[in-house]
């Protein structure tokens, strides 16, 4: 089993007026089995924004953890003794919003935001000054320079002065808006900000209207709301902390994201080009991050062979790509699918079976094969109405749809039918991830029993998104005890809400050390002599 974690960049199933890069041109799925790598595209995406762009001057300044991507163990360490078996989705959103070096990397650009507008503000009034200087000068010089024609005003001139007067005004006009031009090209263009600029709408605009649906401040910010957090040498709540506030409010902004990418007002701005950038790109920048710590809370929850945890977590990380709040409504999600794709996503499950591959039973010490046919229901109504929208948007669907991808978990677990099995058989993976986490942090994950715990957690991913069926298989070692085992295999989409579903397979597993086997090397011959067998007839 891989230690990987299969999470895309943050991706709606539907149009998402909020992203600059609309969901529809990124995503979805080829029936195979692997791991969804979004650390790819985490690193296409950091590699750009500060590798290719290290020449300009940066905004802020990023230490080398939150400027790659990567995890720190810091992160990981915090995940784990905040997470635990009874954690509910918000538990897991906040914790990803809280980490550490979440709170560091919201702070820093809150705190040059805070230094933006220092300098414009400044700037502002440095221009103000100059202009009145400039007026006060030219009253001097003018004050008795009078032309011609006495105290005429424009209305008085004739056709040919009017003209003049006409060109010069255009002329300036042109000359403002070349510089304009100019300051943009070359990175000096002012930089729009809520609250100084009119019309302008960033973070407080997204808590006022939160706040207007009874969302902001949050009701409940779970472990977060007895904590304390340090800033500028005082013990602060959350909300206090404004690198934490930021983040949280990002975070309540991404899980209401289709109430807010819908409303008039952040639509009307975004078509005026009136979006505080300082927040609405960070949030951007915000998504990514989330999108690998998501990633770390769920190897976090695979190494500690927790299936409850992993489960929550997978189920968090569809809440927040596809922008829906916590526990997420499956029946509006399904209606918006039909009413989208004119199907509802699912997998139909057959046939499955549990083996040691090459062997007439299991025993103690195998590597078992957990077999299921699979069929993406979907697959074909889906298919249709997602060539057709990329088609109306004029962008081409072979292209488009090289980047798609559906993420679907199998959590496997085992139950003794035939007596009890001490936990402890199944013992948590402390030596790689965990293995700077205090024990303390790790005991509410050794308490679960046996069959709470995770044989393995097996990702798979469809990248072609016309398949329609497949076998999974799923490998994993056999008990340790021999016994009669009921096998709990559950099926959980990180891209979809209420296409769950549990299947089980019973199996008998005997004592390694009492069944007698054929040498592999005897079977390889017996079996290449049953393949020439076959070629003779």
């Amino acid at each position: 089993m891989s230690e990987e974690v299969p999470l895309e960049d943050p991706q709606v199933p539907m149009e998402d007026p909020l992203d600059e890069i609309p969901d529809d041109v990124k995503s979805m799925p080829s029936m195979a089995i692997g791991i969804l790598l979004f650390v790819i595209a985490a690193a296409g995406y950091y590699y750009y924004a500060f590798v290719m762009n290290k020449k300009k001057k940066p905004t802020v300044e990023i230490d080398e953890t939150m400027a790659t991507n990567t995890v720190s163990l810091k992160d990981v360490n915090y995940l784990a003794s905040r997470l635990g078996p009874d954690s509910t989705h918000l538990d897991v959103l906040m914790a990803v919003a809280s980490c550490p070096d979440s709170i560091k990397y919201g702070l820093k650009h809150h705190e040059a935001r805070e230094k933006t507008r220092a300098d414009r503000i400044a700037e502002e009034e440095m221009e103000k000054a100059n202009e009145k200087n400039k007026a006060k000068s030219a009253g001097n010089k003018d004050m008795f320079d009078f032309d011609d024609e006495g105290w005429a005003d424009e209305g008085d001139m004739d056709d040919e002065s009017k003209r003049k007067l006409e060109l010069e005004k255009k002329a300036e006009e042109q000359k403002k808006k070349d510089r304009e031009h100019l300051d943009k090209a070359t990175g000096k263009a002012k930089v729009l900000l809520e609250g100084i600029d009119d019309g302008v709408i960033g973070q407080k605009w997204v808590e006022d209207t939160l706040a207007s649906k009874g969302v902001w401040p949050p009701k409940d910010l779970r472990f977060l709301g007895g904590e304390k957090f340090d800033y500028n040498g005082k013990k602060v709540s959350a909300l206090e902390h404004p690198g934490l506030r930021r983040n949280i409010c990002m975070m309540m902004g991404r899980i209401n994201s289709m109430m807010l990418n819908t409303h008039p007002e952040l639509l009307e701005a975004g078509s005026k080009q009136l979006i505080d950038q300082t927040y609405f790109k960070g949030s951007a920048e915000f998504r990514q991050r989330c999108a690998m710590l998501l990633e770390a809370a769920l190897r976090t929850a695979v190494a500690c062979r927790n299936f409850e945890l992993c489960k929550t977590v997978v189920q968090a990380v569809s809440l927040f790509k596809i922008g829906c709040a916590p526990p997420g409504d499956a029946e509006w999600f399904d209606n918006q699918m039909e009413k989208q794709y004119k199907c509802v996503p699912r997998l139909e499950i057959e046939n499955q079976s549990i083996e040691c591959t090459g062997e007439n039973e299991m025993a103690t010490g195998d590597t078992l094969t957990l077999g299921l046919d699979v069929t993406r229901i979907h697959a074909e109504q889906f298919t249709k109405q997602k060539v057709a929208m990329l088609q109306k948007q004029g962008i081409p669907p072979q292209l488009a749809l090289q980047t798609y991808r559906e993420g679907w978990w199998f959590l496997v677990r085992a139950e003794r039918l035939d007596g009890d099995i001490d936990a402890s058989t199944l013992d948590l993976k402390t030596d790689g991830l965990l293995g700077e986490v205090p024990k303390s942090d790790l005991e509410k994950f050794e308490k679960a029993a046996y069959s709470e715990r995770l044989q393995t957690a097996w990702p798979m991913i469809v990248q072609n998104i016309t398949q329609k069926t497949g076998r999974v298989k799923i490998q994993f070692l056999a008990p340790v005890v021999p016994g009669k085992y009921v096998f709990t295999v559950s099926l959980n989409s990180q891209d979809f809400l209420g296409a769950d579903k549990e299947i089980t397979v019973e199996g008998t597993v005997l004592d390694g050390a009492t069944v007698v086997r054929k040498p592999k090397e005897e079977k390889k011959i017996e079996h290449e002599d049953a393949v020439e067998d076959k070629k003779d007839k």
